[in-house]
């Protein structure tokens, strides 16, 4: 069956969005004509996204709102979803030819056809929870990536892949067989993932620094003044629930909560403040990790290197 990517929680108030996949083997080898072959019709039957839908992917610069033009640096050894796709759907097309190759049918969906919650593991857009009035006056709470999703389709593939590996000895060929070669071939996301931990840490760590926490204390007596009784931008958006399937729109009381939530970010300098004391931050964790940091930057560079190999001995370039 089809393995998705798992999901972490990165942000406050946002979706989860990046996680570790956790089976063991790096390292590359050299594919064989047959194999090139393989893996040619594997990727006349997989389409991979094409650059029409790669434009639709989001951006590592925030354009608008609060959190616009802002990064932090720990991202500088983040990977992105440009490169998480290559690595999944390289790791498939490997995958896929092994399996056909075992006399098995597996047909993944590729990785990318449906809308990415966030670039990295950072999301600077919902770092900070909602920043951005137009989103909010529109949707709420929920991110606007959410109510594209379908779950009807969803239930159909997860049906459609049960079946498939439903024949005898699929487990066993995939998971002993398959997943290790393309683990050997391309690699593993998030093996290792220093940088997001330590963000997660500096996430946690900076609303105590006195001046997240005198701003946090300002939105609060902003909102308190537009009628809502709410002591953190986290607690606010847990008010409502994600709406999972498109066409659902937010009511009145959630939109007002949501703009009015923007709004005293705004004038409390919440956003701006808690990026200041964040960076300052992740400097600091940057210089007391430094040689790790950079080794886990160049295992991420040379895996998305052999994805890329793979993807272009696959497309016969």
């Amino acid at each position: 069956m089809r393995t998705r990517l798992p999901h972490r929680p990165i942000a406050v108030a946002t979706v989860a969005v990046f996680g570790a996949v956790a089976l063991a083997g790096c390292g590359g080898s050299p594919s064989t004509d047959a194999q090139a072959d393989d893996r040619q019709e594997v990727a006349q039957a997989m389409p991979l996204p094409d650059a029409k839908l790669r434009a639709t992917w989001p951006k590592q610069e925030v354009t608008s709102g609060l959190a616009a033009g802002m990064k932090l640096p720990l991202e500088d050894y983040m990977i992105g979803y440009p490169d998480m796709v290559d690595v999944e759907n390289a790791k498939d097309v490997v995958k896929q030819a092994c399996m056909n190759r075992l006399g098995f049918s597996y047909t993944p969906e590729p990785m990318g056809s449906e809308p990415a919650p966030a670039y990295n593991e950072i999301n600077m857009k919902r770092r900070y929870g909602l920043t951005d009035r137009a989103e909010a006056a529109e949707n709420g709470f929920t991110p606007p990536q959410a109510m594209q999703q379908n779950a009807q389709d969803d239930e159909a593939e997860v049906a459609r892949q049960d079946k498939e590996s439903s024949a005898e000895g699929w487990d066993e060929a995939m998971s002993g067989t398959c997943v290790p070669e393309a683990n050997k071939e391309v690699g593993v996301l998030f093996e290792t993932d220093l940088a997001g931990e330590l963000a997660s840490a500096s996430l946690e760590a900076t609303p105590a620094r006195p001046a997240v926490s005198g701003a946090i204390t300002a939105w609060e007596s902003c909102m308190k003044t537009r009628g809502h009784s709410v002591k953190t931008p986290d607690e606010a958006s847990k008010r409502f629930g994600t709406r999972a399937l498109p066409g659902l729109t937010p009511g009145k009381e959630e939109v007002a909560l949501a703009t009015d939530d923007v709004d005293c970010k705004e004038t409390s300098h919440l956003v701006a403040a808690w990026h200041e004391e964040e960076s300052d931050y992740q400097t600091e964790q940057i210089a007391s990790h430094k040689k790790d940091l950079e080794a886990e930057k160049a295992r991420n560079t040379a895996m998305v290197k052999r994805a890329r190999a793979v993807l272009a001995d696959a497309a016969g370039k």
